[in-house]
């Protein structure tokens, strides 16, 4: 879970944000979580495969339009790599305790011995109010299909 606001302004010591594509085209709403990682059902510490730094965007195009976009690094430097062919990695947008969207996202493969990135953008269905109390995102619980990879 992460709460949304603005867009962080560029310092030094962050890297620029990667959504939007391009902030001039509208108001945004966004977001940044620092990892998700994915583990072998009964493996505790050992993860399988990551997605490093997701920041997630949600921004006015024109009326009653809006775009939703998700940028993060794939962390194959774990114990295997993993795929979401099985199960998209869902992205609830919240105003407040209400689900005000779901975006669903098939990422690509995570490969082993890699840190690839990854990005995804389709058009999110919401109300002017809706947007305006976007407030976070919830990553609700889900599974992704892994190969362990062994030495």
């Amino acid at each position: 879970m992460c709460l949304l606001g603005p867009i962080p302004p560029r310092t030094p010591g962050r890297a620029d944000a990667q959504v939007p594509s391009d902030s001039a085209r509208g108001e945004c709403k966004y977001g940044r979580i620092p990892f998700v990682y994915f583990y072998q059902d009964g493996v505790e510490g050992d993860a399988t495969f990551g997605l490093l730094d997701v920041e997630i965007a949600v921004q006015r195009r024109g009326p009653q339009a809006f775009q939703f976009e998700i940028y993060c690094i794939g962390d194959g430097y774990q114990s295997g790599h993993g795929s979401s062919e099985r199960q998209p990695l869902v992205i609830e947008l919240r105003a407040g305790t209400r689900t005000a969207a779901v975006a669903e996202w098939r990422y690509a493969d995570v490969l082993s011995g890699h840190t690839d990135p990854l990005t995804f953008a389709c058009p999110i269905d919401l109300t002017e109010a809706d947007f305006q109390n976007l407030d976070s995102v919830f990553l609700p619980s889900v599974r992704a299909e892994a190969t362990i990879c062994l030495e």
